[in-house]
């Protein structure tokens, strides 16, 4: 185990007699520069006082039992299909490329936990804790995730066909990238989140919050957006064909090179947007 040492200062009164007490071949006294402090910690290392090896050992996840899981445990050998585990505190802990098909986990806590590449299709979230978790590459088809909390969470290249996120949290989230074709996702919040390049086709987000959102080149053709806050959000390059716009709002919006052909505008605003597009115009002036 790692020996905590508390590092004092080489200058100042009593300075002299820690110097002598440590035996540490540190500059003179009549220097105090300022060092590194990684320096100092291994000019006390090498004195003996403590070993940097053990702490890196001590950050490797222990392995988990399956069958009764714990908070940052090594749990990728695990099993978790059909599973129930509601409720669940599962911080931190290794799932990556596991199979949790129709598992179970409304109401569980995974913060800061590893699903990349795991296989979430038909399971159930719903009311979960995903904050920071990292799901890039993921396979939601079908997923529940409603109520939930997703925020800073990663899902990059993620599969959320036909997903359920409706009423869930998703701040800062990272959604870059993702496949998520019929996804419904009413009354959300995903301010400030990344939807780059996501493919988005028919996606209902009816009510939802995307203030300051990034959809750069994203797919939302035939998405029913009515109500949504897209405010100082980032539109530019996206494809809005026959997308549903009643009553949603676009102040400070950048829509350089977005495609709004077929859409329905009635009632939606568009003062303060920037950048937009010369058929958009044409459009808003019928």
């Amino acid at each position: 185990m790692p020996v905590a040492v508390r590092l004092m200062s080489r200058c100042g009164p009593g300075s002299r007699k820690r110097r002598k007490d440590l035996r540490v071949a540190f500059a003179p006294a009549s220097s105090c520069r300022k060092r590194p402090w990684w320096r100092l910690v291994r000019g006390v290392a090498a004195a003996g006082f403590f070993s940097l090896a053990p702490a890196a050992e001590a950050l490797d996840p222990v392995r988990g039992d399956c069958a009764d899981p714990q908070p940052r445990q090594d749990l990728r050998h695990c099993d978790f299909s059909g599973r129930t585990l509601a409720s669940a505190d599962l911080s931190g802990v290794l799932l990556d490329a596991v199979n949790m098909q129709n598992a179970r986990f409304s109401g569980a806590v995974l913060k800061g936990a590893s699903l990349q590449g795991a296989d979430l299709k038909w399971a159930d979230f719903s009311g979960a804790d995903l904050t920071e978790a990292d799901l890039r590459g993921a396979d939601l088809f079908h997923t529940t995730l409603d109520g939930g909390v997703l925020d800073r969470a990663l899902f990059s290249r993620a599969n959320f066909f036909g997903a359920n996120m409706s009423q869930v949290r998703a701040v800062e989230a990272d959604f870059t990238r993702a496949y998520m074709k019929d996804l419904l996702a009413e009354e959300s919040v995903f301010s400030g989140s990344r939807f780059d390049q996501a493919f988005m086709l028919r996606a209902v987000l009816i009510g939802s919050r995307l203030n300051g959102t990034h959809f750069h080149q994203a797919t939302l053709t035939g998405a029913a957006l009515e109500d949504v806050d897209f405010s100082s959000a980032d539109l530019s390059g996206a494809l809005l064909n026959g997308a549903q716009f009643s009553g949603a709002w676009f102040d400070g919006a950048d829509l350089q090179d977005a495609r709004f052909v077929n859409g329905r505008l009635e009632g939606a605003r568009f003062d303060g947007a920037r950048n937009i597009p010369e058929h958009l115009q044409e459009m808003l002036a019928k």
